[in-house]
């Protein structure tokens, strides 16, 4: 199998078959999708995504969401303590910008789906812009925090996402990302049925190991790992599964219509599966700043 040289460990291409329909690089362990996208980001992550897609109704989650992303904040926190000016790579509809508000002087966001940028900039006058981030002309030194909140395993190249940026944060800025850990105890039991398997969405599976080797190839160290709750409705979970095919999806939707969408949406609670982590990072020797 080849693919493109390893984004990882920067060597030339060695991948063997993984995981039915994944590759894994031979030297470093790194785990991606060898396939191509057919469509742009932009085509991929348009509305239906958030509504038909990977999501059942993203906006109609906004309340679990937002729990969700204080958590994140507090997560920020241990790392953090200062204000300053924050950037979120992936924004959406800009939840997490409107929750860092309270947190942080200045925040600004950045996404691929231009209807979507639009809907966040109306409805919480934040700054967001639409388009490709690596070629928005943000000025060197200009945030103290970057963050990707379960963004960078969709990113063709990572790689050159997190080199700018490195050169974007000011001296003693930080990183923080979340991204499924393939290498954790429950991706290890699912094997090929992970529910973070998902491409084309999801290209890139990381483990902590590989997820420091990218950052520290970027010009980042780690300065910790936690793991990542999530808060759900139980409407997100049974409309979820209910979208995926076999007699689980079957009962999710049954059941989904016996409680009702109203009641399921009122009901929640918090899912830590250990697969998901939350990195802290920080930059020690970013490439020459351009």
């Amino acid at each position: 199998m080849s693919t493109a040289d390893c984004i990882v460990c920067g060597g030339p291409a060695a991948f063997m078959p993984a995981l039915g329909i994944l590759a894994r690089c031979a030297r470093c362990g790194f785990v991606t999708w060898p396939g191509e996208l057919t469509v742009s980001p932009g085509e991929l992550y348009d509305e239906r995504y958030f509504s038909e897609i990977d999501y059942p109704d993203y906006l109609g989650n906004e309340p679990a969401l937002r729990r969700s992303m204080a958590r994140h904040l507090a997560q920020i926190s241990h790392f953090w303590t200062s204000r300053g000016r924050l950037l979120e790579i992936g924004c959406a509809y800009g939840f997490f910008l409107d929750e860092a508000r309270r947190d942080f002087d200045d925040v600004v966001g950045v996404d691929v789906a231009a209807a979507i940028v639009a809907r966040a900039r109306s409805r919480f006058g934040i700054e967001a812009h639409a388009g490709e981030f690596l070629e928005l002309p943000f000025d060197n030194g200009s945030f103290d925090v970057v963050c990707l909140w379960d963004t960078i395993e969709h990113l063709t190249r990572p790689d050159l996402f997190l080199d700018k940026a490195c050169r974007l944060l000011r001296p003693g800025g930080r990183l923080f990302l979340t991204t499924g850990d393939i290498s954790s105890r429950n991706a290890r039991l699912r094997g090929v049925w992970w529910r973070q398997i998902h491409p084309p969405s999801h290209l890139h599976y990381f483990s902590r190991d590989s997820i420091a080797r990218l950052l520290a190839r970027t010009g980042f160290e780690v300065l910790g790992f936690e793991t990542a709750a999530y808060y759900h409705s139980m409407h997100n979970v049974l409309a979820s599964i209910g979208m995926r095919r076999g007699p689980a999806a079957g009962m999710s939707r049954t059941l989904l219509r016996v409680v009702g969408e109203v009641r399921a949406k009122q009901v929640g609670f918090w899912v830590n599966l250990g697969d998901i982590m939350f990195v802290a990072a920080g930059p020690v020797g970013c490439r020459a700043r351009r």
